[in-house]
């Protein structure tokens, strides 16, 4: 599904984006926010290195509209990120492999105003079109990540597969706990029972 008419995944980078720094807060794996911008399809490979502390400064404030219990409290996490974008929409053609298709930002702006605008743009069209009951917290126990879900079913609550079978596998044991405790008891009270015969 795609949220904003852009080439590249723009609500993508943004969990992915907020995902890398609660992975790694401080910075120290080098190139890794421009590498999560590459796998989304924005042109960053030749984009410097002095461009890893605003993309970090970016998905810390994108964060905010992940960690939500209400629309209204989306809302306004998106709307400050919104207030801090600039927005110049046109259409545009890089070259003959993308056609055209639109951008949001400035023609001369710099790749982390154009990843600003398209992952803001792609959260306010996300909450616009579904509320908050396509992204938020990872729901495994003990997970920080976040998640936004774009697929038909709207079933995803994790932030990947490892994290769902996890607490797919913990919810199991869980079960099979409470039915062992549930049984013994009763076990306990037919053998001490003497018998009929």
């Amino acid at each position: 599904m795609d949220f904003i008419g852009y080439r590249s995944d723009a609500l993508g980078a943004a969990v992915d984006l907020v995902n890398a720094v609660i992975e790694d807060p401080e910075g120290r794996v080098p190139d890794q926010l421009r590498g999560v911008l590459v796998a989304h399809a924005y042109h960053a490979m030749d984009a410097p290195d002095s461009i890893e502390p605003a993309l970090r400064a970016w998905a810390r404030r994108l964060r905010t509209a992940f960690e939500v219990s209400t629309v209204e409290e989306a809302a306004a996490a998106i709307n400050a990120l919104l207030v801090d974008v600039s927005v110049e929409p046109h259409l545009t053609c890089h070259d003959d492999t993308e056609g055209w298709h639109l951008h949001y930002a400035a023609p001369e702006a710099g790749l982390v105003d154009r990843m600003r605008a398209t992952t803001a743009f792609a959260l306010a069209m996300l909450v616009s079109e579904y509320g908050i009951s396509r992204h938020g917290r990872c729901a495994a126990d003990g997970c920080a990540k976040v998640f936004a879900d774009s697929s038909r079913n709207a079933a995803r609550r994790y932030c990947s597969a490892a994290c769902a079978n996890r607490s797919a596998v913990a919810a199991h044991r869980a079960r099979a706990r409470a039915r062992a405790a549930g049984a013994a008891p009763g076990e306990a009270r037919r053998t001490a029972q003497p018998s009929a015969r």
